[in-house]
């Protein structure tokens, strides 16, 4: 662009103000313009009532401002501003102020003619002292002084009575004021990240209180008068000093998340146990507790809808077991990773047996143990070497796990080593979590390398170290191991208690001889060792299964009957699958009765087949086909040729969507394919991409190693169409991105006129949330302005930001419930994907037994769900009616809460059956006319009809008054 032609900054702004002033409009947006001056002809404005000037670089303000008296909402957030003008004092009218991230040391005495204000937002500013104008703010219901430098808070805070939310968090304060209890009206407060040594017992005034964070602080008790909250759901008492809890926490009886991670504590009250609505239980990070982080489940900011907190019971109960007995466990997991032919084997061969043997390449994962002192106790490792092949990494993710240590090896034989490192240390923080790692430089005197290691240490502070190493001579070894013991002697979890009673069960079940029980099986032999109770042998069962004793899938109906196994039988039955040349020659197809030629029959007997590979749909490693249940796809054996695509998904006559990976997981997207497979039928597949198909739609789906990204090009010739196809795809890939642990990963929205040039779509959100409407972008040489509204608007459904944003939102969601024929499988399939628009939107919440996870039996999962749902689907087929389980017990539940108006019930007609006479038969039945799917023409007409009726039934429901 030729410099004549650039538009500064202020011209951009006098144009929107003149299109303001001529159109009367109510809102001003002048936001990321880099303004450092506001143009005089602002003042012309007197009608504005919204002005945003949000992220500008403004250190002042011009007096005449305070002409646009009829202000209600001004956003001077993200500015220079070190001093506030006298004419602020003129908006009267003012309701919110935002004036977070400036320079502010003071405000002005003016300040407190805005007695109309109801929000202020002072976050990210310089203020040292609470200033008294706010004293005089009383219609005040939130106030956010959060990351600024205040050391004291004086008493006339107690005078804002009308405060709602406040948040002074990031401050330097070490007491609170009593007036603090006078603040009745007070729903959540925030004071973490500040040095806290006391808490005021006016604390308990504070009843209507339901969200209380005192994280980081330097407390070493709390109040017995915090027990007078009884509203509270939320209290975070993470990162202090407790060494006790009061009993009076006992009294929380609303309490559904306590975080109490970081602390002294050496003992817990055991009226912790009367919180029955307490849904996390946080106490990670107390050593002296003695509980292990497979009992504690994931922390509560790994905590999601994929990794769901433990339950506090099962926590408590195990705590208060320990009590009776304990010792240390002196067991963990060493897990080899690295690329195919660094010498994983040999290294483990000379570890363990000091032996050199060449060997031909791991096919999957061998597992072996190892005996090693460290200091006075002796330590079990279970060793796991990893398969290089690239193939294998995909698979992987299901058996990394945290609390390991790990070692990662390298040669320099290939060069890249940087890069492979970096590769292998995100993936181990992905799915290891904090464990340490130690790098192993390998067959260093045949190709000598060295690493970037200061770089690599300051991005990964969980490598312990570098050894550099050859299996032959044997140079390093001696290092090694010390290396191994010293970090073994800094894993707490190493020595984390154990009770006695189950160290004999642990023991039989590491040498039993059988490859597999049945859970009945795994019960009688904890009964016969000295554990009957039935909750302690559940955990018990899923502790085994995190330190690779004994992997367990009880908690899946289809895999019960199976379900304590050898690591090594299931690990060796999947990768001798990956690695059949036979099956790579079909693309992956394969039919059950095929698997005996891969498989040898005395190990895997044919009446485990059909498990085998419902633990590879479970790890979404294949899928069965819509027309034959025993026939099934493994996407990681499709071949890599793409198809000619370019013509019919150009970006420029597509709706285009990207996700952008700090590492692009292998099998990301043979994990979609086989999430979205309904809609890949008859249409190209291949390893990192695939074509999907769904009403007039059709969406290009591809990863690129090289970007690091995920492409989706969808096409058609409706916009709306294409939007409830990416709706579709998005669920999927958030499901997916919901089970790796740490993976970082952006939205991007490719701009449409101009794809190469993608925004970030979180950055879209903030802004929409911010009130900012549009925001200069640079295309080339040129700047366009962008609509925020237009470019969220192209793909997102209408309200969907909307309806997910708060927690209450969320909750109020109906849950759906389905009560299905597992031989009906596939045709649930596609009714689920027909009300993924409908989760978006955050209309429903829904459930199925493929949802099941760890931590209680099956049925009682099953249970639970069937008596929460609102909506309870029947999925009607012959299979169904004879089904005992589906017919006897579930839809008589089901009917019986309908009855009560607990729950509405919809028969959903899959096939022809005799259902006429059933209980449900009074019921409207969907189809249209209880036509069954399998009859119309047009099964998508069918499911359409179908996930409508369901919307009518969950907008009823949505419309209920909140409880």
């Amino acid at each position: 662009m030729e410099k004549d032609n650039f538009i500064s900054p202020l011209e951009i702004a006098e144009a929107k103000i003149e299109l303001a002033r001529k159109s009367g409009a109510r809102e001003l947006n002048l936001s990321l313009l880099g303004l450092t001056e506001l143009p005089a002809s602002i003042t012309q404005l007197s009608q504005v009532q919204e002005l945003i000037l949000f992220g500008n670089e403004l250190t002042a303000l011009p007096e005449p401002l305070g002409q646009l008296v009829q202000l209600t909402n001004l956003n001077l957030s993200s500015n220079q501003l070190a001093v506030l003008p006298a004419a602020l004092g003129q908006f009267t009218q003012l309701q919110r102020l935002d004036l977070a991230g400036n320079n502010l040391t003071d405000l002005p005495e003016v300040l407190s003619h805005l007695t109309q204000l109801r929000i202020l937002h002072l976050d990210g500013n310089n203020l040292t002292t609470f200033p008294e104008t706010l004293g005089q703010l009383t219609q005040l219901e939130e106030l956010h002084i959060n990351e600024n430098q205040l050391t004291m808070l004086p008493e006339f805070l107690g005078q804002l009575a009308q405060l709602q939310r406040l948040n002074l968090s990031g401050n330097q304060l070490t007491a609170l004021p009593e007036t603090l209890g006078q603040l009745a009206q007070l729903q959540r407060l925030s004071l973490r990240n500040n040095r806290l040594i006391t808490l005021p017992e006016t604390l308990g005034h504070l009843t209507k209180l339901t969200y209380l964070d005192l994280e980081n602080n330097q407390l070493t008790a709390v109040p017995e008068a915090l027990g007078q909250l009884t509203q509270l759901e939320e209290l975070d008492l993470s990162n202090n000093r407790l060494t006790a809890l009061p009993e009076a926490l006992s009294q929380l009886t609303q309490l559904r998340t306590l975080e109490l991670s970081n602390n002294q504590l050496p003992i817990l009250p055991e009226s912790l146990r009367n919180l029955k609505s307490l849904k996390g239980l946080y106490l990670h990070d107390n050593p002296k507790l003695g509980i292990p982080p497979e009992i504690l489940g994931p922390t509560w900011g790994d905590a999601d809808e994929k990794n769901k907190p433990a339950n506090p019971a099962s926590i408590l109960d195990y705590y208060f077991r320990l009590r009776g007995g304990k010792r240390p466990l002196n067991e963990a997991k060493l897990i080899l990773v690295g690329r195919g032919e660094v010498g994983k084997t040999c290294l483990v061969n000379r570890l363990v047996k000091n032996i050199f043997e060449p060997t031909d390449k791991t096919e999957g994962i061998a597992i072996s143990d190892w005996q090693v002192n460290v200091g006075q106790d002796q330590v079990r490792m279970n060793i796991w070497d990893f398969g290089g092949q690239e193939i294998m990494h995909a698979t992987h993710q299901f058996f990394l796990t945290d609390r390991s240590l790990y070692l990662l090896v390298l040669n320099g034989r290939e060069g890249g080593e940087d890069l492979d490192a970096e590769y292998w240390l995100k993936l181990i923080a992905s799915f290891g979590g904090d464990s340490p790692v130690i790098i192993v430089q390998n067959k260093i005197d045949q190709h000598s390398f060295d690493l970037n290691y200061r770089g690599l240490q300051a991005k990964y502070p969980q490598i312990r170290g570098y050894v550099k190493t050859d299996c032959r001579t044997p140079t390093g070894f001696a290092e090694l191991e010390s290396r191994i013991k010293q970090t073994l002697g800094e894993m707490t979890n190493v020595r984390a208690s154990f009770p006695k009673a189950w160290f004999a069960i642990k023991d039989e079940l590491a040498g039993m001889k059988v490859n597999y029980l049945s859970f009945d099986q795994f019960r009688a032999t904890c009964a016969r060792l000295g554990e009957g109770d039935s909750k302690s042998q559940e955990e018990l069962a899923g502790f085994l299964h995190c330190l690779g004793v004994a992997l367990n899938y009880k908690d899946d109906p289809r895999l019960r009957d199976t379900s304590v196994l050898k690591p090594r039988w299931v690990t060796e039955g999947i990768y001798r699958l990956l690695n059949a040349s036979a099956l790579a020659k079909q693309q992956g197809e394969l039919i059950l009765h095929d698997l005996s030629r891969f498989l040898l029959s005395e190990e895997y007997p044919p009446e485990k087949h059909e498990f085998l590979l419902e633990l590879m749909r479970k790890f979404h490693l294949c899928f069965a086909f819509p027309d034959n249940q025993h026939r099934y796809l493994v996407p990681e054996l499709l071949g890599k040729e793409e198809p000619d695509l370019k013509k019919e998904f150009a970006p420029e006559q597509c709706l285009n969507f990207e996700y952008h990976y700090d590492i692009l997981p292998e099998g990301l997207l043979p994990q979609f394919i086989v999430r979205s497979h309904i809609h890949s039928q008859g249409q190209p597949r291949w390893r990192t991409g695939v074509v999907l198909r769904w009403e007039n739609c059709r969406a290009m789906v591809k990863a690129e190693a090289g970007t690091r990204r995920v492409v989706v090009r969808v096409r058609d010739d409706g916009s709306e169409s294409r939007r409830r196809l990416l709706a579709v795809i998005r669920m999927d890939f958030e499901r997916i991105h919901a089970g790796i642990p740490r993976l970082e990963v952006k939205t991007k929205v490719p701009l449409p006129k101009h794809p190469e040039v993608v925004i970030d779509y979180d950055k879209l959100v903030s802004f929409e949330r911010r009130g900012i409407k549009d925001f200069p972008e640079v295309v080339g040489d040129d700047v366009i302005i962008v609509s925020v509204v237009e470019l969220l608007s192209g793909v997102d459904l209408p309200n969907v930001r909307k309806t997910t944003k708060t927690k209450e939102e969320t909750m109020k969601a109906p849950k759906l419930f389905y009560s299905y024929s597992h031989k009906d499988e596939t045709l649930r399939d596609k009714l689920e994907t027909h009300l993924k628009l409908l989760k978006r939107e955050g209309k429903i919440s829904d459930w199925h037994d493929r949802r099941i996870t760890a931590g209680t039996e099956w049925a009682k999962q099953i249970d639970d769900h069937l008596n929460q749902a609102d909506i309870i689907l029947l999925l009607v087929s012959a299979d169904f009616i004879a089904s005992d389980y589906c017919y006897d017990l579930e839809m008589k539940r089901a009917m019986e809460r309908h009855e009560k108006k607990e729950a509405v019930v919809i028969p959903v007609i899959l096939r022809d059956c005799d259902w006429h006479c059933a209980p449900f038969s009074k019921l409207q039945a969907l189809p249209k006319d209880g036509r069954p799917v399998k009859k119309w023409e047009d099964r998508d007409t069918a499911w359409t009809d179908v996930a409508k009726g369901i919307r009518r039934v969950a907008e009823e429901l949505d419309s209920r008054p909140m409880p």
